[in-house]
C-alpha cells in the first residue's frame, strides 16, 4: 500500500490497508507513564500541544492497531515540554536543567515495556519531543535507552541553558522535523490582519530578547550585545533608531507583534536560545516572508516542500549586506518578492495542526471558517506530512523470524 488517497488514511470500509501500523503506549497501563501524560486539556493549546495534537492523532488514526504483534511503530505519549516548562510540575525540575524526574519515569515505562525489550535500542518507538530542550531534557538518558527511536521534534539543534550538552538529540537520518502548534485563532487572525505588500510601511520586522550562542560555539560571556556578531538577535535590534523602515523591539504586546507581522515585508527569524522559534510558522500565515538568520537550522518537511521557493536563509553574521539585499528585492525586484510570499502562502497549511473533534475549535473548522486561511487543510496538513515521512521508515522485516512453508522447519 502506498501514502496517500491509495493508502494511509483510507478509513471507509473496504479501503486498502494503512501502508503502517502504530500501536499507542496506554497510560492506565503504565503508572509513570500516567503522571508524564497528564494535563492534555491545558497542555495542548500553547506552542507545545503537538505532543497532545499528535497522542490524538495516533489513537483515531486508521493506522492504529490494539494487536502489539502487528504494529511497525509503537508511540509513548507524553507531554513533558509543556509540563516542564510549568517549573512546579516536577520537584526541582525546569527548562534551566536535564530533568531527573521525567528521565527516571521514562526508564521505568520502557523497564516495565514488553514491547520495548523486543527492540534494538528502541527502534520502532515514536516519541515527540515539542520544545528547544529536544530529548535531553525530559529524558537525559535516551542514548543509552533509545538511540534508535524516531523522534517527531521541533528542536534540530542545542539549548542554551543546558551548557554541557553539545550534540543535538536530533539525528537527521532517522528523525523527523515538526511544526510548533498555532491556534486556530492565530492563524486565522493573522490571515484576516495581513496586508498586500504594497501597504506594508515596513521592510523587516522582528520582536525579541537578546540571546548569545550556544556555549559549544563561544563563552556568552563574550558575545552579550551587538558588537558580537552571533548575538544576531542584538545585532537586529540595534537598527531600532537607526533604521525607520524596520520595525523592531525588545518587547511589546502580543497584538502589536502581530501588527508588525502583517505590516511587513520581511519577517526576521533569528536564533534565541534554541533553534527553532513559532515566529518562523506565524509568518506564513501573515503573508510575511520569513528570513533565517540561524546557520544550522532547518526548518521542518523540506523533504516534502520546496522551502527555498518561500524563504530567504542568510549568514547570520552577515546582517548589514542582508538589509541592502531585502531593500535591492524592494526597490527593483519586486516580483521576487510577490513570488516569495505567494509560495508560503501555497505551503503554510502544511504547517498546521488542525482541531480535532473533541475540540472546542472544531466547531470553527465544522462552519468552514478555517476554509479562506487553508481551504485544502484536510489533505494539507501538519499530520499528513509526519505520515507520509514515517511511512518509509516501517520495515517488513521487523520480526526477528520469518519463513515460507506449513509453520514447521527442518532442524
Amino acid at each position: 500500500a502506498i501514502v496517500g488517497p491509495g493508502g494511509f488514511g483510507a478509513a471507509n470500509a473496504g479501503a486498502p490497508k494503512p501502508s503502517f501500523r502504530v500501536y499507542v503506549y496506554e497510560p492506565d497501563e503504565h503508572p509513570a507513564l500516567q503522571k508524564l501524560a497528564r494535563g492534555a486539556a491545558f497542555c495542548k493549546h500553547n506552542q507545545w500541544g503537538m505532543e497532545i495534537a499528535l497522542h490524538d492523532w495516533f489513537l483515531s488514526c486508521p493506522c492504529r492497531t490494539d494487536n502489539p504483534d502487528e504494529a511497525d511503530f509503537f508511540f509513548v505519549p507524553h507531554y513533558t515540554a509543556c509540563l516542564i516548562n510549568h517549573a512546579d510540575t516536577f520537584q526541582g525540575c525546569d527548562t534551566k536543567q536535564v530533568c531527573e524526574p521525567t528521565t527516571a519515569l521514562f526508564e521505568q515505562v520502557l523497564n516495565e515495556s514488553r514491547h520495548y525489550h523486543r527492540t534494538d535500542g528502541g527502534r520502532d518507538h515514536l516519541f515527540v519531543w515539542g520544545s528547544g530542550m529536544g530529548a535531553d531534557g525530559p529524558f537525559s538518558s535516551w542514548r543509552q535507552w533509545v538511540p534508535n527511536a524516531i523522534f517527531l521534534m521541533t528542536e534540530p539543534e542545542l539549548w542554551n541553558p543546558y551548557l554541557d550538552i553539545v550534540e543535538p538529540s536530533y539525528m537527521p537520518h532517522k528523525d523527523i522535523l515538526v511544526p510548533g502548534r498555532l491556534s486556530l485563532e492565530d492563524m486565522q487572525g493573522l490571515t484576516r490582519l495581513s496586508k498586500p505588500l504594497e501597504e506594508r510601511p515596513f521592510l523587516g520586522h522582528f520582536i525579541g530578547w537578546p540571546r548569545a550562542p550556544h556555549a559549544s560555539v563561544m563563552d556568552p560571556k563574550d558575545c552579550m550585545n551587538a558588537s558580537c556578531p552571533l548575538n544576531v538577535r542584538s545585532v537586529l535590534l540595534a537598527m531600532r533608531d537607526t533604521e525607520p523602515d524596520m520595525h523592531v523591539d525588545v518587547d511589546v504586546p502580543y497584538i502589536e507583534s502581530f501588527m508588525g507581522l502583517t505590516n511587513s515585508m520581511f519577517c526576521f527569524v533569528p536564533r534565541g536560545k534554541s533553534g527553532w522559534s513559532s515566529r518562523f510558522f506565524q509568518t506564513f500565515f501573515a503573508g510575511c516572508v520569513p528570513v533565517i538568520l540561524n546557520d544550522l537550522y532547518e526548518p521542518p518537511f523540506g523533504e516534502l516542500l520546496d522551502l527555498p521557493s518561500a524563504m530567504i536563509k542568510w549568514p547570520m553574521t552577515e546582517v548589514k549586506e542582508l538589509v541592502t539585499h531585502l531593500r535591492q528585492i524592494r526597490d527593483e525586484r519586486a516580483q521576487v518578492l510577490y513570488d516569495l510570499q505567494e509560495a508560503g502562502r501555497a505551503l503554510r497549511c502544511w504547517y498546521a495542526w488542525p482541531p480535532s473533534w473533541v475540540e472546542w475549535s472544531w466547531i470553527e473548522v465544522n462552519k468552514s471558517k478555517f476554509n479562506h486561511t487553508c481551504d485544502e487543510w484536510h489533505v494539507k496538513n501538519a499530520y499528513v506530512a509526519v505520515t507520509r515521512l514515517l511511512a518509509p521508515k516501517s520495515t517488513s522485516a521487523r520480526h526477528r523470524f520469518f519463513w515460507k512453508g506449513d509453520g514447521f522447519r527442518n532442524s
